[in-house]
């Protein structure tokens, strides 16, 4: 886990890692507060990008209730600054999904039977409101009906009928009630979470302050839903699935599942929601390597050591805990390898640990430590059906800024494992990259093997120093592009492509894919050429918006542009458009893009067709 300390900053406080230290040239200040109202056009995790009422297209940051801070550029640091939103709207009944959480006035009696109909119903956050029954107004007799107002978790809606679960209690101790929803009722929805906001919802407000860094992050925020659902993400699913169980913290115990015992303290919501996650996670993890996992994955996850026996851990478990972190201790027998982790309660700590695990009881050991840490970070960030990257924002903001550390240092022998945070965000990152860049992928799952297995020679330098450039280039270019959003699938660079100058009186012709990165065109210009090119067809940046042509929007993005490639070193970028001259600034290779934020090009569709011929 990151270790983190509070500094204040020309009056703003930021949370800074183990690690850094501030300088005066990272003094951060407010230059500005600006206000505006509009329509939101994408949500994304600490992002809100709205279109004001003038038709100006902006980007705003934003710390949501749940995050330790905002990344700012230019800053090895979280500032807290923390957004107050304000989610409303009036949405259909045929939002009361199960799972959904809700709250409305009711008569309810003693036996759970419910009178009358409902009428006004609002949905909130998990964690806002604690689920049960209110008795507002107490009937006089045991059958009589109470005024009542219900919080609970919809179990089903049909044919105006609503099947709510809640909490049993000394009013009702039936978990589930039934009501009757008026045809006219209105679902209401309450709401501090921005995420639940989606293209097209009405800004009312907005109130953001310009930072000295460029940056600009959202103070308050009013917006009104105006589709006929509210967003929901991954986690709110995992969250609903286990909703029946307690969040008491729990004495010692055991609970299996397929592949994974796990020994705790932790809620038994908390331990079914890990559990569901390890699962999810292993599964990933053993298609990855074609291998399922060799015996069952002992896991000791402790919430308060004071809660278990003296002597129930090893002294180097009794340690990390306390960091808090975690540690996988093996012993091997003959052929056999048996893992046991100990872990602090922080579920991303168990699924490191845990892929640790994994790998040396099904290969025998976990590899050199830069692939063991760098594959076990990897692996804890894995999501099913989830391509793009999603890490810790502290650990991206430190890639971004920081100066790169070189390849050879990152894969150097002797490294100690459990070095820094900063180290395993080095060896993350060359991990990404080689796992899914289509270039080096098969090589590197297959030196991974290799190594955890004991194979003489398989190093890092033995497979890929044939394409040592190649990496190198492509390891560089991905440090400078890569953000949260990320597809390092769609960003690799085309090395096979064959590049021809563009004969006299002859036309090249090249299609751009409007979803990918750099793309090689074949044609490679010389310095000081003129050359005249169309572009045809259309592309979009976004499904939910308008076709571009090669020209793009106004503010640049989904134009097309090109870049020169010589000698593996990249020129100035420049925008071309559907039509035009170009004098090559350079003798080059050609490559080709949509113009967009790298971390976007997942959400784009369409191709354009670009002609080139040397000016007559």
């Amino acid at each position: 886990m990151l270790s983190q300390r509070i500094l204040g900053m020309a009056g703003l406080a930021f949370l800074l890692l183990a690690g850094w230290q501030p300088t005066a040239a990272q003094t951060v200040v407010i230059q500005e507060r600006i206000e505006t109202s509009g329509t939101v056009q994408r949500v994304s995790p600490g992002l809100i990008e709205i279109t004001d009422d003038q038709g100006q297209r902006h980007e705003f940051k934003i710390q949501g209730k749940e995050d330790l801070g905002l990344v700012l550029t230019g800053v090895q640091g979280m500032l807290r600054f923390p957004a107050d939103v304000k989610i409303t709207g009036t949405l259909p009944t045929a939002t009361l999904t199960r799972g959904t959480l809700v709250r409305f006035p009711a008569q309810v009696n003693r036996l759970g039977r419910t009178e009358g109909s409902v009428t006004d119903l609002v949905l909130f956050d998990e964690g806002e409101q604690t689920p049960g029954i209110e008795v507002v107004q107490q009937a006089a007799a045991p059958g009589d009906f109470s005024e009542c107002v219900i919080r609970g978790e919809v179990f089903s809606f049909r044919d105006q009928r609503l099947v709510v679960n809640v909490p049993p209690g000394d009013f009702v101790r039936n978990p589930r009630l039934a009501f009757r929803v008026d045809k006219q009722a209105v679902v209401r929805v309450e709401s501090d979470d921005y995420r639940r906001a989606s293209r097209g919802d009405r800004v009312e407000r907005l109130v953001a302050a310009r930072f000295s860094t460029g940056d600009i992050a959202i103070q308050q925020l009013q917006i009104e839903i105006g589709g006929e659902s509210i967003a929901t993400g991954p986690e709110d699913q995992i969250a609903a699935q286990y909703r029946q169980y307690s969040d008491d913290p729990r004495p010692p115990r055991d609970l299996r599942s397929a592949n994974f015992l796990l020994r705790t303290d932790i809620s038994d919501r908390s331990a079914r929601i890990l559990l569901d996650k390890l699962e999810t996670m292993i599964t990933l993890v053993s298609q990855y390597y074609g291998r399922p996992p060799k015996g069952l994955i002992e896991c000791y996850v402790v919430r308060d050591l004071n809660n278990w026996p003296p002597g129930s851990f090893p002294s180097e478990a009794v340690a990390k805990i306390q960091e808090p972190a975690g540690i996988t201790i093996s012993v091997s027998l003959g052929n056999q390898t048996r893992s046991v982790v100990y872990s602090c309660d922080d579920h991303g700590v168990v699924q490191h640990e845990a892929i640790h695990a994994y790998c040396a009881q099904t290969f025998g050991s976990t590899g050199p430590t830069w692939y063991a840490e760098g594959m076990a970070e990897l692996g804890q960030y894995w999501k099913k059906d989830q391509l793009a990257i999603d890490i810790n924002p502290a650990v991206m903001n430190y890639l971004k800024q920081s100066e790169p550390q070189r390849l050879l240092d990152i894969v150097a022998a002797d490294q100690i494992t459990g070095d820094s945070w900063q180290a395993y965000a080095w060896r993350w990152a060359l991990c990404q990259l080689l796992a899914n860049n289509p270039n080096y992928s098969d090589r590197f799952k297959a030196l991974g093997i290799a190594m955890m297995t004991g194979v003489p020679g398989a190093t890092f330098e033995s497979v890929y120093g044939p394409v040592a450039r190649e990496v190198s280039f492509e390891y560089d270019f991905f440090l400078r592009t890569l953000d949260n959003g990320y597809r390092t699938d769609l960003c690799a660079w085309q090395w096979g492509r064959k590049f021809q100058v563009v004969p006299t009186a002859r036309h090249a012709t090249a299609r751009v894919q409007a979803r990918y990165g750099w793309q090689a065109s074949g044609i490679k210009l010389q310095s000081g050429q003129s050359y005249d090119y169309v572009a045809e067809g259309t592309w979009k940046i976004a499904a939910d918006e308008d076709d571009l042509d090669a020209d793009g929007r106004d503010d640049g993005r989904g134009r097309l542009v090109g870049v020169l490639m010589h000698d593996y070193q990249l020129g100035e970028r420049f925008e071309l458009g559907t039509r035009g001259t170009l004098i090559a600034p350079q003798d080059g290779d050609l490559y080709l893009r949509c113009q967009n934020d790298w971390n976007r090009i997942a959400d784009h569709q369409g191709s354009i067709t670009i002609h080139l011929r040397r000016s007559p």
